[in-house]
């Protein structure tokens, strides 16, 4: 079973000191205000975090064959415990593997080069708002014009995309709306360009996103990432990846809850003895302790494939790991607001945040 090594118990410290000085609990109100906090941003740069996903060869931190999961996973923990809002998943997961498995240019490299010096976030724009969460359902358009292509239809939920200069599109280019991933391409919108429209919102959890409203946007030859069949192969593995890292994530968040519900009970006191001392409070912080347990070990056991070169397994556990942070976790998040009582809704705690962000990474890419 996989095991942070050195290296990533190095990572995974000088992450909690980032997290503990920028997000503690008395600046977390102040979190989320504007789409990225681009000081943060640049640190975390600095900090070789963007760099991860990448093979050194594009300037990453990984060698040949080496995914960089682990490191990962050890990161998102983190990330997830110290409800950290800046779009790395997006810009550095979805809109990175996505690049990165794009044929070999000029582009592909200055667009990675981009990502890991900390240049702006790139969007990724999947969902659409008839599409219910699936994302192989389709109506955007791309056409063939002249040399380049047009691009007509309205994406939702464009995660990342709220300070993006460019985002990348899932459009139709062969089929019908519901005819699966096969016919789709990906392609790299700037944001500005002529027809295209992007309208920046908060969501409940802090984090930001944008609709993209496509109104025949021109676009060149280049704008073509990836083409029908490259495209949903590339997307599918990227989701998969996401998925484990959201799944690591809110393992992070349901490790902060758990601490934080045994430290408030052992505090509390009622009918003068801790609230810790009542063995039914303590049935449910041990129902929550092996849920978070139970959850790490998935995603544990995900990066334990990995290593392995089992990609099949990777995703069986990957979703495995997701699937159980989506309904374990939020119910972690509710019995840890229930177990503080009316403090537990308070701004003052993160609990209500916590809660909100496991609720968002269950409805990301729900199975």
């Amino acid at each position: 079973m996989f095991a942070p090594n050195d290296d990533q118990q190095l990572l995974t410290d000088s992450a909690r000191r980032f997290t503990q000085k920028h997000y503690a609990d008395d600046r977390l109100g102040q979190m989320g205000e504007a789409p990225l906090n681009t000081a943060l941003w640049s640190e975390m740069a600095e900090a070789g975090w963007l760099m991860l996903p990448f093979a050194e060869a594009d300037g990453g931190l990984q060698g040949e064959g080496q995914s960089g999961l682990g490191d990962c996973v050890s990161l998102f923990e983190v990330l997830g415990e110290g409800l950290v809002v800046e779009p790395v998943l997006a810009s550095t997961i979805l809109a990175g593997g996505l690049i990165a498995a794009s044929a070999e240019s000029q582009q592909r490299s200055d667009l990675i080069e981009g990502i890991v010096s900390g240049g702006a976030p790139i969007g990724v724009a999947l969902h659409e708002p008839r599409a219910r969460h699936d994302i192989w359902y389709c109506e955007a358009r791309a056409t063939r014009s002249g040399d380049g292509w047009t691009l007509s239809g309205h994406k939702s939920l464009a995660h990342g995309a709220a300070a993006a200069e460019q985002v990348i599109v899932l459009a139709r280019i062969e089929g019908e709306p519901g005819s699966g991933g096969a016919g789709l391409g990906l392609f790299l919108v700037p944001a500005d360009a002529g027809g295209v429209t992007v309208t920046p919102y908060r969501l409940r959890d802090d984090h930001w996103a944008a609709d993209v409203a496509l109104d025949n946007a021109a676009l060149g030859a280049d704008a073509l990432l990836l083409g029908p069949g490259a495209a949903a192969d590339a997307l599918q593995k990227a989701i998969d990846k996401a998925r484990l890292l959201l799944a690591a994530e809110g393992t992070g968040i349901m490790r902060r809850v758990c601490l934080a519900t045994q430290a408030y009970t052992m505090d509390r006191k009622q009918f003068g003895v801790p609230l810790a001392s009542f063995q039914v409070l303590q049935h449910r912080m041990v129902d929550m302790s092996v849920a978070f347990d139970q959850a790490r070990s998935l995603v544990y056991e995900a990066v334990t494939h990995d290593l392995a070169g089992d990609s099949e397994a990777m995703t069986r556990s990957a979703r495995a790991a997701y699937r159980a942070v989506s309904e374990d976790g939020v119910e972690v998040g509710k019995q840890a607001i229930q177990l503080h009582g009316g403090m537990g809704m308070s701004e003052e705690l993160p609990l209500g945040r916590a809660l909100r962000r496991l609720l968002a990474i269950r409805q990301a890419f729900p199975l």
